[in-house]
């Protein structure tokens, strides 16, 4: 056996409905599918007040629904043909609570809110015998209230609506979008307008919803009706009376939907089903490309400047650091060495004054650890104050690339100073005067001056070694002491002052070196740290700019697919006109 055709488009659109992410369109479609077939459901809908019950106890003449001061049930009332009038409550889990009719009120206010699915009435009509159910929903409202929800599910099964609208007023925006929405789903939709024997101007207020529709585009006939009219022409028998109820020609109304034939009422059905789904979906993927469009047209200028923005900065960036490192490092250089040699130059200018006015065979003990201890001191300071400056350097590079910045300063520690592997001056080789050199030095002085003035009082007949003779020797042998301890001082001074000054040179050209390259260290260490750092923020913003474009083509390949899908369901719209069972409406097919 071959499937309809319109089965095949409505499973179609339900697979597109669950691919879209609208299941409750797929089980919409599903329910209109698999409706029981040799049944016809008649749905009656309206805001609250409208008197929808009153009409439908006036159709069957019967009181059937809840009218005036009582509860209205919050679940629909499905009223079929019974052999005998009974009632059963259905709830949450499907179970069947049978009731009495006369007792149906109570039983429903007496039910916890949200304990039941519906309500069965069966009632031995004629106009039901054929298959025909209605169905009385729950006032609609509040779009967000279980009521209203209620309400237009009938929409997922009804094979025709009756829209109920009193004629106190011309339809209201809400009435005529209700309007709009059941015309949609449904094929065959009356507007009944009640209560017209309260209403003078009844039939002004019909003209007028008849305007409106048509202006709307809505394919619905306006039927006024009166209740009160209709019961009291029942209990009359008076057919004249009946006649001006409207109810005559709502019946007959009634009767041609549940006359339709079976197949073309559901493959009618199914297309509607199809059409009106199919617009909901390509509405929603319209949206979709909509927003794309302007995600595309103003997130990704935006992203690419920020981009732009961002290279030229880091070019800035790289540049500046560059300039600052170098430049800082040059100074540190120079500013090292000078400070290093300022300290030495002022212990050489102490080593010259101890010298100067010191025997360094009597102060060298002394002097030689002041040395010692105030080269360490030097070298240490100095280094110390390398290490903070590095420091400095070290921030004042990071500062250049601002908020970008967010990790720790490279670790700048240095090998030490060094200053506990200096080397003890040497003590220099300093000869003393000792008493036997005096004795010599003053006994050679002694004898020039005994024979000089021996010489010279021998001419006066006294001999070679008199007082006069000695007294001279002895005075000469002073002087020559003297003179000869004053050049052997003055050398210790300079032997002392040559080795205290090459010591300090020795260190000084050791340490200045390791300065040197202490400061070549710390160089290198700041500036693989910080081109690693100028490569990686390269590398995010190549990152980031191929991500703004790959995403412009992720965008652009989901436009394109969504563009196919609108394609794909305007010819399910299509298919779903062409099915021949839409005879007699202008078809308004969907555009890609």
């Amino acid at each position: 056996m071959t499937a309809p055709a319109w089965l095949e488009v409505l499973n179609e659109t339900m697979d597109a409905c669950r691919t879209h992410g609208r299941a409750d369109l797929a089980e919409r479609l599903r329910r209109r599918r698999d409706a029981p077939p040799g049944q016809i459901r008649l749905g009656v809908l309206g805001f609250p007040k409208q008197g929808k019950g009153y009409l439908l106890n006036a159709v069957l003449n019967a009181p059937v629904c809840a009218v005036g001061d009582a509860p209205t049930p919050a679940v629909p009332t499905e009223i079929a043909y019974s052999a005998e009038p009974a009632a059963t409550l259905v709830g949450r889990s499907r179970e069947r609570i049978p009731v009495a009719v006369e007792r149906l009120t109570g039983e429903l206010g007496a039910r916890p809110a949200g304990t039941l699915s519906r309500v069965e009435v069966g009632v031995p009509r004629e106009l039901l015998s054929a298959g025909l159910v209605l169905v009385d929903t729950p006032p609609v409202g509040d779009p967000r209230s279980p009521r209203t929800a209620a309400a237009l599910d009938l929409l997922a099964e009804a094979d025709a609506v009756i829209l109920v609208s009193d004629a106190t007023a011309p339809l209201s925006p809400a009435e005529l979008a209700l309007a709009r929405h059941v015309r949609t789903w449904c094929p065959h939709v009356l507007v009944a307008l009640t209560k017209i024997d309260a209403s003078p101007g009844w039939r002004a207020v019909a003209e007028r919803n008849r305007a409106m529709l048509a202006e709307a585009g809505i394919d619905a006939p306006v039927q006024p009706v009166s209740a009160v009219v209709r019961q009291a022409a029942a209990k009359a028998g008076d057919a004249d009376l009946n006649a001006r109820s409207g109810f005559p020609e709502l019946l007959n109304w009634i009767a041609e939907q549940a006359a339709r034939p079976a197949d073309q009422s559901r493959a009618l059905l199914a297309a509607v089903g199809v059409r009106a789904a199919a617009a909901e979906l390509v509405e929603s993927l319209r949206d979709r490309v909509d927003a794309a469009g302007q995600e595309a047209g103003l997130g990704q200028a935006a992203l690419l400047q920020r981009a732009q923005r961002r290279a030229d900065d880091l070019r800035r960036q790289n540049t500046r650091w560059q300039n600052l490192l170098s430049d800082e490092i040059t100074d540190l250089l120079s500013d090292a060495e000078y400070d290093l040699r300022e300290r030495t130059r002022k212990i050489v200018n102490t080593i010259d004054r101890t010298f100067d006015e010191g025997d360094p065979a009597k102060v060298w003990d002394e002097f030689a650890p002041w040395l010692d201890n105030a080269l360490a001191e030097a070298v240490d300071v100095n280094y110390t104050w390398l290490a903070d400056r590095a420091e400095w350097i070290a921030q004042a590079v990071a500062a250049c690339f601002g908020a970008q910045y967010d990790r720790a300063l490279p670790d700048l520690r240095l090998d030490g100073s060094g200053v506990e592997g200096l080397d003890d001056v040497r003590r220099p080789k300093i000869e003393k005067f000792k008493v036997g050199q005096q004795a010599f030095t003053g006994l050679r002085g002694s004898y020039g001056g005994v024979l000089m003035f021996g010489l010279v009082t021998s001419l006066a007949g006294l001999p070679l070694i008199n007082p006069v003779s000695i007294g001279a020797g002895a005075a000469f042998a002073a002087k020559t002491i003297k003179d000869e301890g004053g050049m052997r001082l003055q050398r210790r001074q300079a032997v002392a002052k040559q080795a205290a000054q090459r010591h300090v040179d020795d260190v000084f050209l050791r340490f200045s070196k390791e300065c040197r390259d202490s400061i070549r260290v710390v160089q290198r260490r700041l500036r693989d740290h910080f081109t690693g750092l100028a490569e990686e923020l390269a590398d995010e913003l190549t990152h980031e700019r191929e991500t703004i474009m790959a995403g412009t083509a992720e965008r652009e390949r989901r436009t394109v697919h969504i563009r196919r899908e609108i394609d794909r369901l305007a010819g399910l719209h299509q298919r779903a006109g062409e099915l021949g069972t839409i005879a007699g409406r202008q078809r308004r097919e969907l555009s890609a």
